[in-house]
């Protein structure tokens, strides 16, 4: 992975799985999110959405190829449901332009500046997916909200998330008030601007002058869209309904943002914990010895071993599990390949970390005069290139492609990557092995 970002032809993108005709389903998005510029697959409620790139001409967008039964409502729902909690994931607004069909996946074009960040590609590696209506309902209004410039209609869309989550005003107000103090950044800069103009009532104030100045014309107040000041005023406080309305969907509704999500580490160990299952993980935590005899929840599946944004590496794919050491409160994990590679780390469920150590969890097998051996070598020196250049390492099941482990960018301390020597290594051994392979293989003494 190197060089610019360069935003695709649709003819570069409308490829493979893509360029299959079906009955496809489009939604052009307007978004603030940045738009990846390569074409992602994500699983969501047992169906596959593509993350379109953003294209020469043509709008962002998500797609579904409409199979199994479903009626186009159904995908449609589904679209907007997942760019929902892409949106939530992205701490973002969106919103959907246009919902076009065609065999094959034709985002709307469309012609002027692009105003979009582009980025390589989406990390949704924690994409929630809850099954409560009201989560739902409440992440669509907050997806909403964030993504309309215009700020009354943006500050009402935020404040519906907590007619959701609270429907009784009252207990909105008295919510709101009791937890003022969580607010961070541009919110609580604007509570204490509020505050400082003699505003002691908050959640009465956006209750009343906001939500409902905003929703009735009826009585006051009214927010009149011919009146500046209104609009200027809903600007400089809807930075805290935002806020409030995000802390809502979490602390009520269950849904984790993604700072959360992060700060627990769950992820690190979330698939081997389901693996290992609760009796072995209590025993670990608690760094009591696992009675002889204990067995596993489920079958040890094929582990791929990857880097993020990184292409696969030979020595690491399908991997099986051939040692499991329990040390204390850590479980020392051995995987190797039908090649000879193994690869080695600890999961320590007492801190919720997958401990590797690159200069000590990793190994190839011993030099046989094979090309195999030389091209092996290139590739676990392309993996410790990219790996400490702030690499992120992923765990997965080989047959599923389900995430066992992600674990954040490796970061050196006191070192750095001599990126220089790391790709001479590499080149090193690509030389070695089209050597071997022109002299053919030669058996070990």
């Amino acid at each position: 992975m190197s060089g610019m970002l360069t935003i695709p032809d649709a003819k570069e993108v409308i490829v493979g799985e893509l360029a299959q005709n079906g009955d496809w389903i489009v939604a052009s998005v307007d978004t603030r999110i940045a738009w990846p510029v390569t074409a992602q697959k994500f699983k969501y409620r047992d169906a596959e959405i593509w993350v379109l790139p953003l294209m020469k001409e043509t709008y962002p967008s998500i797609a579904i190829n409409r199979t199994g039964g479903r009626s186009r409502e159904d995908c449609e729902r589904l679209l907007m449901r997942f760019l929902s909690a892409v949106a939530w994931v992205e701490s973002s607004g969106a919103s959907v332009e246009y919902i076009t069909g065609g065999n094959l996946p034709r985002p709307m074009g469309r012609k002027g500046e692009f105003r979009n960040v582009i980025t390589l590609d989406l990390d949704l590696s924690y994409l929630p997916e809850p099954s409560d209506e009201k989560a739902l309902l409440a992440m669509a209004l907050l997806r909403e909200g964030r993504g309309l410039n215009h700020p009354g209609y943006a500050f009402l869309s935020s404040y519906r998330v907590l007619d959701v989550a609270l429907p009784d005003p009252k207990n909105q107000m008295v919510w709101i008030d009791a937890n003022l103090d969580k607010l961070t950044h541009a919110a609580k800069n604007a509570l204490t601007k509020l505050q400082a103009c003699g505003q002691t009532e908050i959640g009465k104030h956006l209750y009343a002058s906001g939500r409902c100045a905003m929703a009735h014309a009826a009585r006051e107040p009214i927010v009149d869209p011919d009146d500046p000041t209104d609009l200027r005023r809903l600007a400089e406080e809807l930075p805290i309904i935002m806020e409030l309305a995000e802390l809502a969907i979490e602390t009520i509704l269950g849904v984790e943002t993604s700072q959360t999500v992060w700060e627990k580490h769950l992820y690190e160990l979330e698939g081997f914990r389901k693996l290992l299952g609760p009796v072995i993980v209590d025993h670990l935590v608690r760094a009591e010895q696992i009675p002889d005899g204990t067995n596993l929840a489920c079958n040890l599946p094929v582990v791929s071993v990857t880097i993020r944004r990184y292409e696969p590496y030979e020595p690491f794919k399908r991997m099986e599990v051939i040692n499991l050491k329990q040390e204390g409160r850590l479980m020392q994990v051995t995987l190797a390949s039908e090649a000879g590679s193994r690869f080695v780390f600890q999961l320590d469920f007492g801190a919720e970390r997958l401990r590797f150590d690159i200069f000590n969890g990793v190994y190839g097998p011993e030099d046989d005069g094979t090309t195999q051996y030389a091209e092996t070598r290139a590739e676990m020196a392309r993996f410790f290139r990219d790996y400490v250049g702030n690499g992120q390492l992923h765990l997965a099941d080989a047959e599923s492609g389900e995430l066992l482990s992600r674990v954040g960018a490796f970061i050196p301390t006191n070192w750095f990557l001599n990126a220089e020597r790391a790709d001479a290594d590499i080149e090193q051994w690509k030389t070695e092995a089209a050597k071997r392979a022109g002299a053919g293989p030669r058996r070990p003494s």
